[in-house]
C-alpha cells in the first residue's frame, strides 16, 4: 500500500510539473507581446536575436521541450528588457 501511495505521489507531482511548466511558456509567451507592444527602440540585432529564441521556443514548445523552451523564451525577455531600460535611460537625459 506505501508503494502504491509512493507511486501516486510522484505521478501527481509530475502531473503538476508538467502543467505549470505550459503555463510558464504561454505566461513568457504573453510578456513578450506586451514588451512588443510598448513599442520602444530596438536594433536590428536585438530584433533578429528576439525573433531567433522565439521560434525556437515555439519549436521546442512544439517538441514537448518545456524547459528548453522557457529557456530560450527568457532570453527574447532578457533582451526586450534591456532595451526598455536602454530606451528609459536615454530618455532621462
Amino acid at each position: 500500500m506505501n508503494k502504491f501511495i509512493r507511486l501516486i505521489m510522484i505521478a501527481s507531482f509530475t502531473l503538476i510539473i508538467s502543467c505549470s511548466s505550459s503555463a510558464d511558456t504561454q505566461s513568457q509567451l504573453k510578456k513578450i507581446d506586451e514588451l512588443k507592444s510598448k513599442g520602444f527602440p530596438i536594433t536590428s540585432e536585438q530584433q533578429e536575436n528576439i525573433d531567433k529564441f522565439i521560434v525556437q521556443g515555439k519549436g521546442l514548445i512544439a517538441e514537448g521541450k518545456e524547459q528548453e523552451a522557457s529557456e530560450a523564451l527568457a532570453k527574447a525577455i532578457d533582451i526586450l528588457n534591456m532595451a526598455l531600460d536602454a530606451d528609459i535611460f536615454n530618455k532621462a537625459d
